[in-house]
């Protein structure tokens, strides 16, 4: 990785000698971080952030937010099926339920696994930007923003207009859209409903996602409404997704999510946001269908295969699909103001988190079928967070300051605070330095807490997890262009994990007693208005880890990715045609056991080349997009292969009035 390195830097001496000749009427400094407690300017936060615009998004070679995370946003992407089928997001070496998911600033972290963080009812074309942070946020958002977290902010309707899209590919790929915004008397709507399909890479590996999106703004005297509406439905082959032993899997989501927004006030601002996200989960071991399983007589059947596991005395019958449904209810409130002492935001957040199912959970006294199903739910769990968080910002001079904590109870796991604090120095309008130290906590999710099956024991003693956090860097920002280099270290405390002792054992979730992590992250992105050149940008990370028992086999808390660099530069061909391109390169620490050869395997360096035309005329966009042009046989997760070769092309018409 010398030479990663090496090239790493040349780029980012280019780039910053770009940007001191070139001029350009987009003020990075003054992007507003948004978030429902304490929108914030980008140069004034002291801590490692990316911002990825919209601009960025409609010229990426990517069709799924994973996707667009995975090669602009410097993180670790995880990616079982493709096309935002399911992948996990990871922050810092961090585990996949250690990362927070935002909203528009609503936390929607799903309770039961992290495999369901992503799977969110926006799409990426209703996506303006979507902001990365880097590092613990328990004490602006509450628990579970761990190790980093994102935050993806939707389209704001502003033009009557509607569009149409249609994509197709190879794979059977296809995708169509249609989105309109329109205003009835003084409220102003968007409308969004898309499909998207393919037959699939590999054998089972095919999916259908359909998605409807609906957002409503009303501005009142008194202030601002916002109403929201989502639907996400897909359905796709699960190839190995949990175990390689069985490859026939399947998995059907569907989730729900509803939210309603106010914000008043000039000099005191306050807001509140009402919420529900519901996320029905079907798992198929073995895939039902006229084509793969069929059940007769309470057994499933393929041909002269009978579903099942082997046992001393015969078969032991597959008996039947896991079902899960989540709710997430809640509601959050913030007051902000200024004052001689600096910004001052107060927030409190109340969230309800509960799921019925046949696998996750405490005994129900009754059975509740499962509407359109042969199966029913016999377990249930819920639990109530509470959380306060209080934040002073103080700038004086050329020195910024900013501390709070999150005061976070809930009624299993009890009260904890989590303290911190950010400074900041600017050594001049442009360079700062910067210096952080934040805790942090995580509770476990219900799959860490009741999961059990063939290979694992559940464990439902399991404590949350917490972490200290610090963080030192140097950024520099100005009208068109911002980099930052910073170095981190996490020391992890009843780190939750699936381990085991010796290869012959069951996996049991359990609370690791220390797991420290460090690295470092460079970040340069620079953007033109004269020239041929549109954007360019860098992102590299560098990271270690290190367990106090090494005698433990983990499942997941080491492979972690130990270098990871993302280069991305879309420029002009000809008029009205450019071109996007992005490569990534990476290294994940760890192994696992190839299933066909029973041998242990070292994750092999992967290198990523994607490209995207883009032809905008008037009303009409044409544009063709290759993904993984060098055609790599790779993986993300040990066992799950990635797709090779993809190319898709598509037109777009928009109609504004």
């Amino acid at each position: 990785m010398k030479q990663a390195i090496l090239l790493v830097l040349l780029l980012l001496n280019v780039i910053i000698t770009y940007s001191q000749i070139a001029n350009d009427t987009v003020d990075l400094s003054e992007f507003e971080v948004v978030s429902s407690a304490n929108p914030v300017k980008f140069n004034n936060i002291s801590r490692t952030l990316h911002i990825i615009t919209r601009d960025e998004i409609s010229s990426a070679p990517v069709s799924s937010i994973d996707e667009l995370l995975k090669i602009y946003g410097g993180i670790d992407i995880r990616t079982r099926g493709s096309m935002g089928v399911q992948s996990d997001i990871s922050f810092r070496g961090g585990s996949f339920d250690q990362g927070l998911v935002m909203v528009n600033g609503i936390s929607l972290n799903d309770p039961q696994t992290g495999h369901h963080n992503l799977s969110q009812t926006i799409d990426i074309e209703d996506v303006d930007k979507i902001e990365i942070f880097e590092g613990p946020g328990t004490r602006w958002f509450g628990a579970n923003s761990f190790s980093g977290g994102i935050n993806i902010i939707s389209n704001k309707p502003s033009t009557r207009s509607i569009s149409l899209s249609l994509k197709g590919g190879q794979h059977g790929y296809i995708n169509g859209k249609v989105k309109g915004s329109y205003k009835l008397g003084n409220i102003i709507n968007s409308t969004s409903a898309g499909i998207k399909r393919s037959g699939g890479y590999i054998t089972n590996t095919d999916f259908n996602i359909i998605n409807i999106n609906h957002s409503s703004h009303y501005n009142t005297r008194n202030g601002d409404i916002a109403i929201n509406l989502g639907l996400l439905d897909k359905g796709f082959g699960a190839n190995s997704f949990y175990t390689p032993k069985y490859p026939n899997q399947y998995e059907h989501i569907r989730t729900y999510f509803t939210s309603v927004a106010f914000e008043t006030g000039l000099k005191v601002k306050f807001s509140t946001v009402a919420f529900w996200r519901r996320n029905n989960d079907r798992f198929e071991l073995f895939r039902e269908d006229k084509n793969w399983y069929v059940k007769q007589n309470e057994v499933y059947i393929n041909q002269a295969d009978t579903a099942g596991f082997p046992a001393p005395n015969g078969l032991y019958p597959y008996k039947g699909h896991n079902y899960h449904r989540t709710d997430i209810i809640g509601v959050d409130a913030a007051i902000r103001f200024n004052s001689f002492m600096g910004n001052t935001s107060i927030s409190l957040g109340l969230k309800s988190e509960s799921i019925v199912s046949n696998v996750l959970g405490e005994p129900m006294p009754d059975t509740v079928f499962i509407a359109g199903t042969d199966g029913y739910y016999d377990k249930s769990k819920r639990r109530n967070n509470a959380n306060i968080s209080i934040n002073q910002f103080y700038s004086f001079n050329n020195i910024s300051v900013s501390a709070g904590l999150s005061l976070f109870h809930n009624n299993e796991f009890g009260t904890h605070i989590s303290p911190g604090i950010d400074i900041g120095y600017f050594i001049n309008e442009y360079l700062k330095i910067f210096a952080n130290a934040n805790q942090a906590i995580r509770l476990p999710t219900f799959t860490d807490l009741y999961y059990q099956g063939p290979t694992n024991i559940s464990n439902p003693n399991l404590k949350p997890e917490s972490s200290i956090s610090t963080e030192v860097g140097i950024k520099f920002f100005n009208n068109h262009f911002n980099a930052s280099i910073s170095g981190y270290y996490r020391m992890g405390s009843n780190i939750i994990d699936w381990i085991k002792y010796s290869p012959e054992e069951k996996w049991q979730s359990a609370n690791l007693s220390k797991l420290n992590t460090y690295g470092f992250s460079l970040s340069a992105n620079k953007r033109f208005s004269k020239g041929v050149f549109n954007y360019a940008g860098i992102k590299y990370s560098w990271l270690n880890s290190e367990k106090d028992n090494t005698d433990i086999i983990s499942l997941y808390a080491m492979d972690f990715l130990t270098h990871n660099l993302n280069l991305f530069l879309s420029h002009d061909i000809i008029e009205k045609l450019s071109t996007t391109w992005t490569t990534t390169i990476q290294k994940r620490n760890g192994s696992y056991i190839d299933y066909g050869t029973g041998r242990e395997t070292q994750y092999a360096t992967v290198v990523l080349l994607n490209v995207k035309l883009l032809y905008q005329l008037n009303n009409f966009e044409f544009s063709v997009s290759g993904s993984n042009l060098l055609n790599k046989k790779y993986y993300d997760i040990g066992n799950i292969q990635q797709p090779g070769l993809w190319i898709i092309g598509g037109v777009k018409i928009k109609i504004s009035k």
